[in-house]
């Protein structure tokens, strides 16, 4: 009787799981045609309105995936010893450092002595690093082979092949990942409401757009991994979930390399050189091809007891925000992104693409205002001007080559063109940015408690003051226009 009642009890746990098995399959799929469906829309508006209808599928399928998970990890704290003996034994040298916490950092590297600026900081083998080239080498090789997706995007084969090594309890990387955080302050974290008082930020839209490509990667991926029938990936199958991807597609953002091997780049994990947080300064990071590992130095004095950073390079806040999940407010390299073009019922619309197409930007749609330096860009100044002619102004520039005058703000590029085009077309940018700002204040964020809302907070403050830099700037421009200036 006891065989009998086991036996018909396994029978229907097999039933209900194969059936929630099913109900998963669908919302997987149901997923990936919704996602795939607004690959590539530009439309802000139908963006947010598909954005609504993908998170309750989410949701729904990681209650399923949830409830089958039952993988259980020690806290980073409690990995950090053994994964500095895995480090040494593996010959990263990195004496006079060591792994700390800092307030509004979590891990970094703290100095324990000095470091005069451009001495060596730390060495890192090339075979403790995680690439993509390893993940050409392993089991995931046969799940990749005439793979379009996993061949033309390394950052999803690392993020995948992150997944595998963290299956296995046998991973040679297993002290590494182990470190990893849990997770991160990336937008794949963030919710509907979070995401919402991103505008009217350019980055709401490169949020959206990224969330979207990431729900169809896992969803694409899902349906790979759980009709191939290769053993090898059986653990894989197992921790494969909307969580765990998001989890190492963040870990990829947020950690990711590209390194330059003797004959080829490659995207990888360096382990420990990923512990180093950014600021601003200069490059301070190469591989060494000859002896075959990576190398640190030092991109100023570092005094013991600092905090020792690296420079993650020329990237603006929008960049920072959205793939590492934080925010530099002194920022040299920052600017705010302008979407511009002419419209379709532009009377003129024909003279003034054609100019734009002597200057290469018919296809531009957006232009930058620049933190420092020359606040508008180029290409910006370009467009506004060429905006703001009318028929026989476009009809004169149109008859000269390459009107190279037109992107200048050089005094004798400005002559050129003339005051009375300059007012009328720093004047329409003007009023871009007054509404703009205007827009900034209208989605103030209520409660910045949360590190998301801080992040969201600092970001949008950054756009404002690039925006109310622009227009001193601009000004300035238009005083010069003044009859008696």
């Amino acid at each position: 009787m006891g065989r009998k009642h086991q036996s018909k009890q396994n029978e229907k746990e097999n039933k209900l799981h194969q059936q929630k098995r099913k109900e998963l399959c669908n919302l997987v799929e149901k997923l990936l045609n919704l996602t795939t469906g607004f690959f590539g829309t530009t439309n802000q508006n139908k963006l947010w309105d598909n954005h609504k209808e993908i998170i309750p599928i989410i949701k729904e399928i990681m209650s399923y995936e949830h409830s089958s998970c039952k993988e259980q990890k020690k806290s980073r704290e409690e990995n950090i010893e053994n994964y500095v003996m895995w480090l040494k034994k593996h010959e990263v040298e990195f004496e006079g450092l060591e792994i700390a916490e800092f307030e509004g950092y979590e891990y970094g590297l703290k100095a324990l002595k000095s470091f005069p600026e451009d001495t060596l900081l730390l060495t890192i083998p090339k075979q403790v690093m995680m690439t993509e080239i390893d993940c050409k080498k392993s089991y995931l090789s046969k799940l990749m082979k005439d793979d379009v997706l996993m061949h033309n995007m390394p950052n999803v084969t690392l993020a995948l092949f992150l997944l595998f090594e963290k299956s296995k309890s046998d991973s040679f990387w297993k002290p590494y990942i182990d470190t990893l955080p849990e997770t991160y302050s990336t937008v794949l974290y963030f919710d509907l409401e979070e995401l919402a008082e991103l505008k009217p930020s350019p980055t709401f839209e490169s949020s959206l757009k990224l969330y979207t490509n990431i729900a169809r990667q896992y969803s694409y991926l899902w349906h790979r991994i759980n009709k191939a029938n290769l053993p090898g990936l059986k653990n894989l199958k197992e921790i494969f979930t909307f969580e765990n991807y998001r989890w190492a597609v963040s870990t990829v953002m947020t950690r990711q390399n590209h390194i330059q091997l003797t004959d080829f780049e490659t995207t990888a994990f360096i382990p420990l050189w990923d512990m180093c947080n950014h600021e601003q300064g200069k490059i301070s990071t190469d591989f060494n091809k000859e002896k075959n590992r990576g190398e640190s130095y030092a991109k100023r004095d570092f005094k013991p007891g600092e905090q020792v950073f690296i420079f993650y390079g020329p990237r603006p806040n929008e960049d920072l925000f959205v793939h590492n999940g934080f925010v530099y407010p002194n920022n040299d390299y920052d600017y705010l992104t302008l979407t511009m073009g002419v419209s379709s019922s532009d009377p003129l619309r024909g003279l003034k693409m054609s100019l734009l197409t002597k200057l290469g930007l018919n296809y531009v749609t957006q232009y930058r205002l620049y933190k420092k330096g020359k606040i508008i860009m180029p290409e910006l100044l370009a467009f506004i001007r060429i905006f703001n002619m009318n028929k026989d102004e476009l009809e004169k520039w149109s008859q000269s080559g390459v009107p190279s005058d037109l992107v200048s703000s050089e005094e004798s590029s400005a002559k050129e063109v003339g005051c009375d085009i300059d007012a009328r077309a720093y004047t329409y940018l003007l009023t871009r940015c007054n509404i703009l700002i205007s827009a900034y204040k209208k989605f103030e964020v209520k409660d910045a408690e949360s590190l998301n809302r801080k992040n969201i907070k600092l970001l949008k403050e950054c756009e404002v003051q690039i925006l109310e830099d622009a227009i001193e700037y601009i000004n300035t421009k238009l005083e010069q226009f003044k009859p008696n200036a």
